[in-house]
């Protein structure tokens, strides 16, 4: 269930130093890599749901797949919601005690 948080969290450090490298604030960096790290994780189970929907209904052609069809969260299994949501309150909670402490 806590494979997507390493991933998040990996990603948001990656964007606090190239900010900070760069000369952005610190504020600024965990925000914007709290959002990279959430996009990521997000879009891999939009992705996963895709697969799951063209072995489902697509007859394992991608071309028979709506494009709306990985964004239909409430067709996620619960394993992926909880995933997803995990990785994302980590980020979160990552950006938040770095805003707190300045």
């Amino acid at each position: 269930m806590l494979a997507h948080v390493p991933v998040s969290l990996g990603i948001q450090l990656a964007c606090w130093v190239i900010g900070h490298r760069l000369g952005a604030a610190s504020r600024a960096s965990v925000w914007m890599g709290c959002f990279a790290g959430a996009a990521v994780c997000i879009m891999r189970e939009i992705t996963q749901r895709e697969y799951q929907w063209i072995q489902q209904f697509g007859d394992g052609h991608r071309a028979n797949m709506p494009g709306y069809a990985g964004l239909e969260v409430w067709q996620w299994n619960s394993h992926s919601i909880s995933e997803t949501v995990v990785a994302i309150l980590a980020s979160v909670i990552l950006a938040i005690v770095v805003t707190w402490r300045g």
